[in-house]
């Protein structure tokens, strides 16, 4: 029989229609849950059960570009992943989820049990060391460097540098051993210490989807030396605060250094970083001289201190800086108002959309169709003698919202009342 011809009939099939394989796209699938065994296949039926395991297997080649290991949604993995480069010729490695209910997440935190010992008067210490049985969560992670405490709920992030400087209630300061916590009681089980560490590290030719990082002390997402990979659909959040060097403290959403190419982060969650949600920054150093083709799409971002930060060093040259670069179509939100707003050392004009600073080679990149909504003190935040735009840097297209009398530009006149006297002296938001 002939469907659609006059006085034909069409037969009916009674076949249960089959549902299309979610891991087609993939050559081979790994899958991890927090139930599982890591002595086990790795099957949707018998996963895995740790982040370890996932890497060992990319370290050997057990699992390649083209592959794929899922983590199961609603499942908690302690620690953090750092990528290696996935073996073979074609494709891109995934690193992703599987399953119902909310993200997979890759948790940073320390969580205390009631382990907590008097140090000194109203003074707490608490074993951070790998192996110590005082907290759960991240066993196995090696940092013992704070960069916040998360207790009912709430974020302390008054890091000091010396037990000395233990000054009130929920101050911290940690060495190569212990966290110290100031207080009268002891803090108890459950509070959450996030440490020095990346939440992710990919390779080249990798994607990472759908996963929530949560809980680490220094960047969430940390991009370097990377070509050809993609950050989507994650929810990144609670990032930051340990230390950088001396007493500088740092910790960004989404950090792509330079010398990477082909990089796109897009439609994730940004929110409650120490530094920045979105960074391209870097030194020049050997080949890595540029960022090329690198692009944030389509993020949410809530409550960072800044929401993109460019900066770069080196000597200009043909092949160098920010190439063919995009920030687009993202909606920006309360830039300036994160847990660390009101304890960093560097507040003026920091609570700001835009970041640029130190950029000392060629910019070309595009920043349109993007909803800055609300920040702490400005729309942008230049360096340098003019307090302006590096030139290179596109802005047009964009939504600029800030509260009646609030500069646009730091250090610069014009209020948001004053926009179109701004674009006209700046040459900024043209359109």
């Amino acid at each position: 029989m002939t469907a659609g011809v006059p006085g034909v009939l069409t037969p009916v099939s009674d076949a249960t229609p089959v549902a299309a394989d979610p891991f087609l796209a993939y050559r081979n699938v790994r899958f991890v849950a927090s139930g599982g065994n890591d002595a086990g296949p790795g099957t949707e039926a018998a996963p895995w059960q740790t982040l370890a395991r996932a890497r060992a297997a990319l370290e050997t080649g057990e699992v390649g570009r083209g592959d794929a290991v899922l983590l199961r949604r609603g499942d908690v993995f302690g620690g953090s992943i750092q990528i290696p480069a996935p073996q073979g010729t074609a494709g891109s490695f995934t690193l992703g989820s599987y399953g119902s209910g909310p993200l997979p997440q890759i948790n940073g935190y320390k969580t205390s049990t009631n382990a907590w010992t008097l140090h000194s008067p109203n003074v707490w210490k608490l074993n951070l060391t790998a192996g110590s049985g005082q907290f759960t969560g991240n066993t196995g992670g090696t940092s013992t460097d704070v960069g916040f405490l998360k207790a009912g709920g709430t974020i302390h992030g008054w890091k000091r540098w010396s037990l000395a400087d233990l000054a009130q209630d929920w101050d911290f300061y940690s060495d190569d051993t212990y966290v110290y916590v100031k207080g009268a009681a002891s803090p108890g089980a459950g509070v959450e210490v996030a440490v020095k560490q990346d939440g992710i590290r990919p390779a080249s030719n990798t994607n990472v989807s759908d996963l929530h990082v949560v809980g680490h002390g220094a960047h969430g997402v940390n991009i370097t030396a990377t070509q050809n990979a993609q950050v989507t659909g994650c929810l990144i959040e609670e990032i930051g605060g340990s230390r950088l060097s001396k007493t500088v403290r740092y910790g960004n959403g989404v950090e792509i250094w330079i010398g990477c190419a082909n990089v796109l982060v897009q439609g994730n969650t940004i929110r409650q970083t120490y530094d920045t949600a979105t960074t391209m920054q870097g030194s020049a150093q050997g080949s890595h001289v540029a960022w090329t083709d690198c692009r944030f799409i389509g993020n949410t971002i809530q409550n960072c201190n800044q929401s993109l930060e460019i900066w770069s060093k080196g000597s200009p040259a043909p092949g160098t800086g920010h190439i063919r670069c995009a920030f687009t179509d993202n909606e920006c939100h309360d830039a300036g108002f994160s847990w660390a707003a009101n304890i960093r050392p560097d507040q003026a004009g920091m609570g700001t959309h835009l970041l640029t600073y130190d950029v000392q080679l060629p910019c070309d990149v595009e920043i349109t169709r993007n909803r800055f909504i609300g920040a702490k003190d400005n729309f942008v935040r230049s360096s340098g003698t003019a307090r302006q735009l590096p030139a290179g840097i596109k802005t047009h297209g964009n939504t600029i919202s800030l509260n009646s009398g609030q500069k646009i530009a730091f250090m610069n006149p014009e209020t948001i009342e004053q926009l179109d006297a701004w674009r006209s002296r700046t040459g900024n938001e043209r359109g």
